[in-house]
């Protein structure tokens, strides 16, 4: 489903939503959990573009239900996986996960498959990636989870849920005081679109967005 700006929702993948951008640069952001390659693949076909186009696919966060087919997609595609440096030792398989985000991926493993750990990804910082797209660093609901804006669009990961635009659920999240902050960032630049990992691509209104601003304020 085209979003906006380029911007596409890829229909039907399990977990969360995996995000096609089209333009100059082609790139996926997440991609959902395992076993979801062959459907966003077909996807990306049935658009009338070829895999070969992918530049990237950039993880928001290290949850099991964004980077589960990250693996097969880099290696179908051939393209790079990028994600910040502190996600990167989590989604390598080199660090275990806190609290119940460890069992997760066994969890979803007798639906889904088993989720494949990189073995090479290049590290995203602060700043800009694919020419226009800003990368910022919004930690809170896992150490080093990004945003990306342009153009006040916002693809943003579990830092907010879609349709009433609110934070991702305290439970699943390591630190709640950096979270708002990060939500405050986020919030204060001109926002047209809020593409979230869950919840429907919505409109960022201003009733929406000042409801979302005094539930952090309380």
């Amino acid at each position: 489903m085209l979003v906006t700006d380029g911007i596409h929702l890829i229909d039907g993948v399990k977990g969360a939503h995996v995000y096609l951008v089209t333009g100059s640069h082609s790139f996926l952001v997440d991609s959902g959990l395992p076993g979801q390659e062959d459907r966003i693949l077909k996807y990306i076909n049935n658009i009338g573009l070829d895999p070969a186009v992918l530049e990237g696919i950039i993880l928001t966060h290290y949850d099991v239900d964004h980077v589960g087919s990250a693996v097969k997609l880099q290696n179908l595609a051939h393209c790079p996986i990028y994600a910040h440096r502190l996600e990167i030792p989590y989604i390598m398989g080199q660090q275990k996960r806190p609290g119940i985000k460890r069992w997760l991926p066994l969890l979803t493993r007798p639906l889904y498959g088993a989720l494949i750990p990189a073995k090479e990804i290049k590290p995203l910082e602060e700043g800009k990636v694919f020419e226009d797209w800003e990368v910022i660093p919004t930690p809170g609901h896992t150490p080093g989870h990004i945003v990306l804006y342009r153009n006040g669009v916002a693809i943003v990961g579990d830092l907010f849920q879609g349709g009433e635009i609110r934070l991702a659920p305290n439970y699943f999240s390591w630190d709640l005081e950096i979270l708002r902050k990060s939500a405050q960032i986020v919030i204060e630049r001109p926002l047209r679109w809020i593409l979230p990992g869950h919840g429907p691509a919505t409109p960022a209104s201003n009733h929406w967005l000042d409801k979302l601003q005094k539930s952090m304020n309380g």
